[in-house]
């Protein structure tokens, strides 16, 4: 459709900013995994405290000002899920800025938004059966997959090849871990996916994380951090404790726990890197079974 004299369309329709409904915003958050949907971006859109940080980005714009405005789109369809996309605050300003709006056309942000949304399809899928269902367990969903032969993971890190003794202690300790993990709640494994990702950005083989670095980083107060510590604890996969800093002395940290003597999180995310399986897969889906190949 051509726009017409009045601004509109042809169709007789003026541009008008139409809030997205309830719903659509509900399947937005539940596909974003609470993250930015741009690569490599740690960006929250809840923080720990329930505010929403994130904002809603329109892939075409709502108005004929904005960036990528079409005007054969009518007021709803530009407020449909296929056209908007949960940014942090950052991007979202970079994405509709005059500067850099031509470097995000519609295919490139369509292109980010379905690959981003891709990796959390499944836990959105449970996370809806359980706002459908009432006080539904939504951890019912999770369907864990156990490594058995390991072999993908000796493909390409041959260093974390084992035999003998050592491949069955592992074999034994990570379907124990698996086993503790498949009862942890959504919101506890997304804080320990957070926690995983902001050691490996600071260089960190172990997945240990100075509180104050947790607060200023990821948006969360010291009464969600105690929470969250307690909650982890209680569920045998990690803690908030005092460990050791480079200063001689000890401070509290969040620590999460490997899920093997013999397999760290940091082996696992380089095995993701060199894969491209997402490191998703492992905390909150438990996908282990990707080891075998």
């Amino acid at each position: 459709m051509a726009k017409s004299k009045s601004g509109g369309t042809t169709s007789g329709e003026v541009p008008k900013r139409l809030t997205p409904t309830p719903e659509v915003m509900r399947e937005l958050y539940l596909l974003s995994g609470n993250n930015c949907a741009m690569p490599d971006c740690d960006g929250l859109i809840i923080d720990a405290k329930g505010v929403v940080v994130g904002e809603v980005c329109h892939i075409s714009s709502a108005m004929p000002d904005g960036a990528r405005f079409d005007p054969q789109k009518t007021n709803e369809q530009r407020r449909e899920v296929s056209n908007l996309i949960l940014l942090c605050r950052g991007h979202h300003t970079q994405v509709d800025s005059k500067q850099r709006r031509k470097d995000y056309p519609v295919e490139v942000l369509t292109k980010i938004k379905r690959e981003h949304e891709a990796k959390f399809k499944g836990l959105a899928d449970a996370l809806t059966h359980s706002f459908n269902t009432g006080y539904a367990d939504s951890t019912d969903k999770l369907k864990p997959t156990d490594a058995k032969t390991y072999a993908r993971l000796a493909t390409i890190l041959p260093e974390a090849a084992l035999k003998g003794e050592d491949a069955a202690r592992r074999k034994k300790q990570i379907s124990a871990y698996v086993a503790k993990m498949k009862v942890v709640p959504d919101a506890e494994r997304l804080f320990m996916l957070a926690i995983i990702k902001r050691a490996l950005k600071l260089g960190k083989d172990e997945m240990v994380v100075h509180v104050d670095d947790v607060k200023s980083a990821l948006s969360v107060g010291h009464s969600r951090i105690k929470t969250m510590g307690d909650a982890l604890s209680r569920y045998g996969v990690g803690d908030v404790d005092l460990y050791g800093t480079g200063r001689g002395t000890d401070e509290h940290h969040v620590g999460i726990r490997d899920p093997s003597d013999y397999l760290t999180w940091a082996e696992i995310a380089e095995f993701c890197d060199n894969t491209g399986v997402p490191l998703d897969d492992f905390v909150l889906r438990l996908k282990f079974g990707l080891l075998d190949g």
